[in-house]
């Protein structure tokens, strides 16, 4: 069993980082013998970047006048930040990331557009579908991100580098793939590549921002309430979110200031992890953490609010209560005709009285100033406070990239 848990650690730990199950039956638990200790088990290092690949990449971007730079969760786990800004500042280009790539770079960093895909911000998505060079840095190009897999970036050319070999070409051909450490990548890169200017990808980046600040809705509740916490918390804040509308609506309009401050599950659509996940940053980084969650997810685990209680944690939930399943009940509405099929759930659970009888503050808003009065008196409570926001059921997270579709096709306005 020993030689088993360390293989487990090994693997755990190689590559791209991911759990490991461990199945033990109760005779070996229960079983006595001799433990022979062994060598710890140390994290493999990553292969470094091939010069000829690197001296391929620099051609590459040379021939290119639209250069993209498309980051996600490998390069946070790399804490290439830095780096990547360094390359787009060199070679004029502008950034984008996958949802899991969130507060590498802050969101206010001047060459970085947001998050791309099928929520991603209109400047964003539709500057990755017009550049002529998309350099991918720990990403793996999921359905999320592309749509349709043969229109995806159609005339540009790709570099994939990844320290999971496994990822490269899997969902897109590309035309350099590196699997390699990302940040023995970068730092060669930028070392060699020539510097130089695009002034017409950044006349077409600019033109692109104005369009997209022109289409953002006025007095949207979700967003004002999301950049009202950003204005509010500290910069190291770690942001928690379940899975649903309230998770995208965080990733289009939170202002990311500090890396590793955006903790969100990136598949299999789990509701239910925000509340456990909260727990644990707040007790990883010794200081309070914010969840915004919807009335479904919360319904998931809301028995963890117990564990917040009975410990004390300071942590800050946001329910974002639109009395629906919000994420399913848009695609209802958009693809399926308003056939709403188990997405209104009817329920009558009073949460504020919820939080109360688990033993913690609960707080009502519906209106921005009343939400900001709460949220300030939520934060500043010793241990976890709730807050039940009432949203619109039929607030909707746009822009939308509809499934398998192309980025000329993104949807801007439910009427469409």
């Amino acid at each position: 069993m020993a030689d088993i848990i360390r293989e487990a650690i090994r693997i755990a730990k190689t590559g791209r980082p991911g759990p490991v199950l461990v199945d033990i039956p109760k005779d070996i638990q229960t079983a006595k013998c001799e433990f022979e200790p062994a060598a710890k088990v140390e994290k493999p290092k990553a292969k470094p970047a091939k010069d000829a690949d690197v001296e391929k990449a620099c051609a590459m971007i040379e021939e290119s006048l639209r250069p993209f730079i498309y980051f996600g969760g490998g390069a946070v786990r790399a804490e290439s930040g830095e780096l990547l800004i360094k390359l787009a500042d060199k070679i004029d280009a502008v950034m984008g990331c996958s949802m899991m790539g969130l507060s590498e770079v802050p969101t206010d960093s001047p060459r970085f557009l947001g998050m791309q895909g099928m929520h991603g911000h209109y400047a964003c998505s539709k500057a990755m579908a017009k550049a002529d060079l998309v350099i991918a840095v720990g990403a793996r190009f999921s359905d999320r991100a592309t749509g349709n897999p043969s229109k995806f970036s159609a005339g540009a050319r790709k570099i994939h580098v990844d320290v999971d070999f496994s990822e490269i070409g899997k969902n897109i051909d590309v035309n350099l793939g590196c699997a390699c450490d990302i940040n023995d990548f970068l730092t060669k890169l930028i070392e060699k590549v020539e510097e130089k200017k695009n002034p017409n990808w950044m006349n077409k980046i600019e033109k692109l921002k104005t369009q997209e600040a022109e289409m953002e809705q006025q007095d949207f509740l979700p967003e004002l309430a999301v950049e009202k916490v950003s204005d509010i918390v500290t910069d190291d804040t770690e942001i928690v979110t379940d899975v649903g509308q309230h998770q995208m609506w965080v990733a289009q309009f939170y202002n990311f200031r500090n890396k590793h401050t955006w903790i969100s599950s990136g598949g299999l659509g789990t509701m239910g992890f925000g509340l456990g996940a909260a727990i644990g940053a707040s007790y990883g980084s010794g200081k309070r953490s914010v969840l915004f969650t919807g009335d479904g997810s919360f319904g998931m685990n809301l028995n963890e609010l117990a564990t917040a209680v009975t410990y004390n944690v300071p942590v800050t939930i946001v329910i974002m209560n639109n009395g629906v399943l919000g994420m399913v009940r848009q695609w209802q509405t958009l693809f399926y005709g308003k056939n709403y099929s188990n997405t209104t759930l009817g329920r009558k659970t009073d949460f504020v009285k919820l939080a109360e009888a688990f033993g913690c503050a609960g707080y009502r808003a519906s209106t921005i100033e009343e939400f900001e009065s709460v949220f300030k008196k939520a934060y500043e409570t010793e241990g976890p406070a709730v807050i039940d926001l009432t949203i619109d059921k039929d607030a909707f997270v746009l822009p939308m990239l509809p499934p398998g579709g192309s980025y000329d096709k993104i949807i801007l306005d439910r009427e469409e």
